[in-house]
């Protein structure tokens, strides 16, 4: 599950002068739980996905992702925590010199998995996203909406316990965009948490949901 309890972020902790991003922030999800994440662009949305993909660190507050606090956990658990967490970034982040097929490959083999598992599950992956014919291609030879397709993959491959995604929509048509949401709602009837960032109205009316709303900093409804 993820809770936070008053927190708030700046980007420049030592800096009296620094923005702050996030300010007070309290909620609860439980585990399995969805939620749209929803406000104007700079209402906080990316900053609060960093603190919960555990690339930075509450300047206050307390913050308890997947039964542990993040303040009190060391370098090596974080780690460990973050190979539990899928993330699809708004800019894909891709490795642009690795084919598709590693790109995707990467978490399982952080899991130490075994070669012909990899394999297996990235080509079962592949064929679902639409792009079994892609796996030798590198991302700068991809469209928008392929390399939207891989990051997903990537994302969602080791089954994570908490899946973050910033506007996972943007470069898919349609059809692909209710493939994904139909994915997001399996993986939360088995057990993953997932909040997901998003600007499309029409998707949040055809899948209602738990939401979360931001507008400058502050979280301005939990429901």
């Amino acid at each position: 599950m993820i809770r936070l309890r008053d927190v708030g972020f700046r980007y420049d902790a030592a800096g009296t002068s620094a923005p702050v991003a996030l300010r007070q922030i309290s909620f609860e999800v439980p585990q399995g739980g969805f939620r749209w994440l929803l406000g104007p662009s700079g209402a906080g949305k990316s900053s609060l996905l960093r603190l919960l993909a555990l690339t930075a660190r509450p300047t206050s507050g307390t913050l308890e992702i997947l039964g542990s606090s993040v303040a009190q956990a060391r370098r090596a658990a974080l780690a460990r925590l973050r190979r539990r967490i899928g993330v699809v970034h708004q800019d894909f982040r891709l490795l642009p010199d690795l084919p598709v097929f590693d790109n995707i490959a990467l978490p399982l083999r952080l899991q130490h998995r075994p070669e012909d598992d990899v394999r297996d599950e990235v080509h079962s992956i592949l064929d679902w996203v639409g792009l079994g014919s892609r796996a030798t291609a590198r991302p700068p030879q991809l469209s928008g909406g392929e390399q939207q397709r891989v990051a997903i993959a990537r994302a969602v491959i080791h089954r994570p316990a908490l899946l973050l995604a910033d506007e996972p929509t943007n470069a898919l048509d349609e059809y692909q965009a209710n493939r994904l949401m139909d994915l997001f709602r399996d993986l939360s009837g088995l057990g993953t948490t997932i909040l997901v960032a998003t600007h499309n109205d029409a998707l949040i009316r055809r899948y209602p949901a738990h939401e979360l709303e931001l507008a400058q900093g502050r979280l301005l409804r939990d429901g």
